[in-house]
């Protein structure tokens, strides 16, 4: 189902650069005491997570939202942050899934997390289903975390969720890597690959020879744009044959149409990271996905409100809006 969305961007905020950029220039409240916790998955290996309540102490029935963050995200990117505190705010339990090597710790195995990585999340999933039966269980993805989350949504026959957000996800991802190569994108380019490099050397240097793929400092020091990483670190480090492999087996846009979990997509048609052609049309999604298109709003932007010391982040609120809606429904 497409929807007119009713976001409308700040006065002084519509350009789709300063809604990508200026948010993150804003304080990010935590009203709530971080607990920092590790989840063994199936491999051998964990991911960290940050909750905003101790789990030991979740109350009846109270409402838990899982958070996935965007690539090289972590607790402390902005959107994770307000988004866990609106949930707070509600008395709901939100809890982030660091994907492997964004927390703290370096992992113990070579295999990074990616677009399509949807095993460690379903286990998760299940774990939290396990351990709190009878609770409302809602997931909110950002960008590569948005995609993921569509991915998932759309190959499991049951996925246990009530309701699932996705917001400004890259869901061609051919598409997005080549749109990112252009323009004042290349400046997002170059600071997505800076750190995705500084992450893989840490990698290599953390397993001592171990790192499964022969590659040098240089070359990786060399690398310029995400579909040269992908293609030298993403796609071999997981399996695919090269960048396009990877690209077109992870993409979410392609598991939608099997969706059987209720599900929001936002989305701006200006965000700067992708173009137009990422957006699914009608006819590519199941009756149970709601497509939430606003005309502007960035990457992972959608600022609104009339006083510029003072802006509402109406991603979160129109997710805290969804989430109360289905579980009226639930009720």
């Amino acid at each position: 189902m497409l929807v007119t969305s009713e976001f409308k961007p700040a006065w002084w905020m519509r350009n789709r650069h300063m809604q990508t950029i200026l948010p993150r220039l804003y304080p990010k409240p935590c009203k709530f005491s971080a607990i920092h916790q590790e989840f063994e998955v199936s491999d051998g290996d964990f991911v960290e997570l940050t909750w905003s309540a101790a789990p030991n102490q979740i109350q009846p029935n109270q409402p838990i939202v899982l958070v996935l963050h965007g690539l090289e995200g972590s607790f402390d990117s902005f959107y994770a942050k307000r988004m866990m505190n609106a949930m707070h705010t509600q008395n709901w339990v939100a809890v982030l899934m660091h994907f492997r090597g964004c927390g703290k710790k370096p992992n113990r195995k070579a295999q990074t997390y990616h677009s399509g990585q949807t095993q460690d999340v379903s286990e998760f999933i299940a774990f939290l289903k396990q351990t709190y039966p009878g609770h409302p269980i809602f997931a909110i993805g950002f960008s590569l975390g948005g995609n993921v989350l569509s991915k998932y949504v759309g190959e499991q026959q049951h996925t246990t969720l009530d309701g699932a957000v996705v917001i400004s996800a890259p869901l061609d991802l051919a598409i997005c890597a080549k749109a990112i190569g252009n323009g004042f994108a290349k400046v997002y380019q170059k600071y997505l690959v800076d750190k995705l490099k500084r992450s893989t050397q840490d990698k290599i240097d953390y397993l001592k020879g171990r790192f499964p793929i022969n590659v040098s400092t240089k070359q990786i020091e060399k690398t310029k744009t995400l579909i040269d990483f992908d293609n030298m670190i993403t796609a071999p480090l997981n399996g695919f044959k090269n960048a396009l492999d990877y690209y077109r087996q992870s993409s979410g846009n392609q598991f939608l149409k099997n969706c059987r979990t209720n599900t929001l997509i936002i989305h701006a048609k200006d965000d700067p990271f992708m173009t137009e052609a990422v957006i699914p049309k009608t006819a590519d999604v199941s009756k149970n996905v709601t497509l939430e298109i606003s005309a502007k709003g960035g990457h992972v932007g959608f600022i609104s409100g009339l006083n510029p010391f003072n802006p509402e982040f109406w991603a979160e609120s129109r997710t805290v809006k969804y989430i109360q809606d289905r579980m009226q429904e639930r009720a």
